[in-house]
């Protein structure tokens, strides 16, 4: 297979190249040497997803952005957030591999987990992120809790120390009181603070930032995709 191409999208609008470059350099790290990244944001909308108005929002920008994706030779299309949005409808739409780094985590809790704690942004979106979650099997198995950050999603980082330090407070409480055996990071802004943790209190922390990378390479390489059976084509009845 010659190189692989991925696109990923963050659906917060308003970030700059250099910020946007620096999420190209960290996430390289989950994927094979000469796989070819390429991280952009959505050009106008929500600052942050932290809302279904804000998934609603945004969701237009995604489609337009895995459309333009595809059209461009790339492999694979990550929605870059763990609420998922809009996958269901690229995948109507498209014909490469569409990531939710939602899904993708959770898969990996099943397999790593027998008890687990998700950790969001901010206390507001804990009702939305569990309402999500219990339509998920493994959720309604094996999730103890979610617990807010109160950090919003775009500071998260802006101090990566006080991050770090609201993250170590919520990791405690979910081990001592949640009896967690695993912390699932619910918002990719977490993305690359899960060693530190998992080094401090012996539990393992799920970064669905990487998980998704490493699995829309894998997904492309080896053409996992849904049949047209599974998500119907809105544009055209071909059959894959």
């Amino acid at each position: 297979m010659e190189q692989i191409k991925l696109k990923i999208l963050i659906p917060n609008s308003g970030m700059d190249r250099d910020t946007l470059n620096a999420r190209e350099s960290m996430l390289s790290r989950a994927v094979s040497p000469g796989t070819h990244l390429s991280v952009d944001c959505i050009p106008a909308g929500p600052i942050s997803i932290e809302s279904i108005t804000d998934e609603v929002i945004a969701g237009p920008y995604l489609l337009e952005a895995g459309r333009q994706a595809q059209q461009k030779g790339y492999d694979a299309f990550v929605v870059y957030c763990f609420s998922d949005l809009a996958v269901d409808a690229l995948r109507e739409q498209l014909s490469i591999p569409v990531v939710g780094p939602g899904a993708v985590a959770l898969a990996a809790a099943d397999m790593l987990a027998n008890r687990f704690t998700v950790v969001t942004t901010v206390e507001r979106n804990v009702s939305r992120t569990l309402r999500r979650l219990k339509q998920n099997p493994v959720c309604r198995e094996k999730l103890a809790r979610v617990r807010a950050l109160n950090i919003p999603v775009a500071e998260l980082r802006d101090d990566p120390q006080a991050t770090m330090r609201y993250l170590r407070a919520v990791c405690q409480v979910a081990v001592e009181e949640d009896q967690a055996d695993t912390l699932v990071l619910g918002c990719l802004g977490m993305a690359q603070y899960g060693d530190a943790l998992e080094q401090e209190f012996g539990v393992k922390v799920i970064d669905p930032a990487f998980l998704a990378v490493a699995w829309a390479e894998l997904a492309a390489r080896l053409n996992l995709r849904p049949s047209r059976r599974s998500y119907g084509s809105v544009n055209t009845q071909e059959e894959l």
